[in-house]
């Protein structure tokens, strides 16, 4: 009497590569939400960074002007050439005030920034 014998397959079943997705899939959510936030809280830095640069400009360049008391917003200070356009651009994307106490003259990022 012979016995057949029954061929083993090679490869993987379907439920072995679900499970290998899946891992695949956890591991790259978990990157993304990793990459997202160092993202956000460099962007956190940036703009901390550009407020106090912008504010020691402000200390410079203000006491030289006769009207500092007036300039009241991101538009002013850029048309009177105190922060470049480049600045101004970044500061109004990051929603930065200005902030004015007396005759001085600062910004002040929103919270959180």
């Amino acid at each position: 009497m012979q016995v057949k014998l029954k061929r083993q397959r090679k490869g993987f079943t379907l439920i072995e590569v679900l499970a290998a997705l899946a891992v695949i899939v956890i591991l790259t959510i978990t990157l993304i939400a990793t990459v997202k936030g160092q993202m956000d809280h460099a962007e956190t830095k940036n703009v901390a960074t550009i407020v106090r640069s912008v504010n020691a400009q402000l200390a410079v360049q203000t006491p030289d002007l006769e009207n500092a008391g007036g300039l009241n917003s991101l538009g002013e200070l850029r048309d009177q050439g105190l922060i470049s356009a480049a600045q101004y651009t970044q500061l109004v994307d990051a929603g930065v005030k200005v902030a004015q106490t007396g005759t001085d003259v600062a910004l002040k990022a929103p919270a959180g920034k």
